[in-house]
């Protein structure tokens, strides 16, 4: 889209005057609020967008008013403009609902109002139907953007905001480069029973517009059973029955793990690292032995250097080495490798341990978390961090965080917008959200991160 900016001045000027006073243009209310734009700091505006209103092109027109691309301290933003005959005599309860949905980061970032004008981020992207009908748009991308679409919805519901437009959420999402979001809040109401989820839901099964265009690319169940989960979580809306909503139109990310996933993606943090990545494919070791001795290869190096490494060490053997096969190659084979003499004695003690059965695998996988962390600790060159990647890439625990992984930290450290790498009481404290599934978060974190663990 074009962006050509103009003076705030060219709104004393056909036809442009009348967007500023719309509908009527009046002299006197267009040099009141020229005053007011400049007291905003709004320098420059550009007509651009979807909409044309009195031979210029808008971003959007509703009855409260209109909305225009403008400038201010020489950042892009999305401006609204209250109209002369609009049933609001000002902006502020818009301003104050965008606020409050700002604060569990649902529609545009709310910067600044004043009794006419509202200044808010601008959403660059494409209406939800026009990019849901793109021959390029893959079923996959659908389903993951209605997921956030229904997410965000649920959040509204959840604070008591009803949005009050999103029947037609065909014309209220903007679909962009790496999110979508939720715009026009100016009907909603924190004075009314939210209906987010129920109404969006209700667009994307019935209709003309939207729920065509999804239909021919997703294949959707049948709309009574949807109607019965929608009655369902109407009456007690809580997470389970929002999911099951998202599992009965078939939103949920595939893969081993989409319920985990699913509820994940419910979290803002994360959304954005599920969507990049995909569905979620760790890869499970149930070879105890292997596991270990992995993760002390993998120990205080980067992943590049850990991987390399694993691979020569993999050469000296037709596959997996057994315990009695590790002690009988040579130190300095294994040193060849890349493996230092400290890790070699590491996992040439674990060896030893094993072959003398002095510890119990089988017996091991049965106790809780805290307890096999304990055990697995009492081994030379095992640390807290090579317990729990134990317990997240062996026995598959679904809830483990290590407090203590380099990768983790900064990952933590980027998604919160921390100044320095957090301690571990900062960690379980933002980790906390997670729960119960913070092993497949940690997976989208080191995924993300691009560096392996510290251990």
């Amino acid at each position: 889209m074009t962006q050509h900016f103009q003076p705030i001045s060219v709104f004393d000027k056909e036809p442009y005057k009348k967007i500023l006073a719309f509908p009527e243009g009046k002299q006197t209310e267009i040099k009141k609020r020229l005053i007011e734009l400049k007291k905003l700091g709004i320098t420059h505006v550009s007509f651009t967008g979807p909409l044309q209103i009195e031979k210029c092109q808008i971003l959007g027109k509703g009855y409260v008013g209109m909305v225009v691309l403008a400038k201010k301290d020489k950042n892009v933003v999305a401006l609204k403009i209250r109209r002369i005959d609009s049933p609001r005599k000002n902006m502020t309860n818009e301003a104050k609902l965008l606020k409050i949905v700002n604060r569990i980061d649902v529609g545009p970032k709310f910067i600044k109002n004043s009794k006419n004008f509202l200044i808010m981020e601008y959403i660059e992207g494409e209406k939800i139907i026009d990019w849901a009908k793109k021959p390029e748009t893959k079923s996959e991308e659908i389903r993951l953007v209605l997921n956030n679409v229904l997410r965000e919805c649920y959040l509204l519901d959840s604070i008591g905001l009803d949005h009050g437009e999103l029947s037609t959420i065909d014309k209220h999402v903007i679909v962009g480069k790496n999110k979508n979001t939720i715009i026009d809040f100016e009907s909603s109401s924190t004075k009314r029973k939210p209906s987010n989820v129920t109404g969006a839901t209700q667009a994307i099964l019935i209709g003309t517009g939207l729920a065509k265009i999804i239909q021919k690319k997703i294949k959707l169940p049948t709309k009574l059973k949807i109607i019965n989960l929608t009655r369902e979580y109407k009456k007690n809306p809580t997470v389970k029955n929002f999911e099951n909503i998202t599992i009965g139109l078939k939103l949920q990310i595939s893969g081993k793990y989409e319920k985990e996933v699913s509820s994940l993606y419910l979290d803002k943090k994360l959304e954005p690292l599920i969507k990049k990545i995909g569905p979620c494919t760790m890869r499970i070791t149930k070879n105890s032995y292997q596991t270990l001795v992995e993760a002390i290869i993998y120990q205080q190096l980067s992943e590049a250097s850990a991987t390399a490494i694993t691979k020569r060490f993999l050469k000296l053997y037709k596959k997996f080495p057994t315990p009695e096969q590790v002690m009988s190659t040579s130190d300095k084979k294994l040193k060849d490798t890349g493996i230092s003499g400290t890790k070699i004695n590491y996992i040439k003690g674990l060896s030893k341990q094993i072959i003398q059965k002095e510890i119990d695998f089988r017996k091991i996988s049965k106790l809780k978390n805290e307890q096999i962390i304990e055990e697995l600790t009492k081994i030379k060159g095992i640390g807290n961090w090579t317990a729990q990647i134990y317990l997240m890439f062996c026995l598959q625990r679904k809830d483990v965080f290590p407090v203590g992984d380099l990768g983790i930290q900064k990952g933590i450290r980027d998604l919160f917008s921390l100044k320095e790498l957090p301690n571990s009481k900062t960690m379980e404290k933002y980790s906390a959200r997670w729960k119960p599934n913070r092993s497949i978060a940690c997976w989208y974190i080191w995924k993300s991160q691009r560096i392996n663990s510290i251990g």
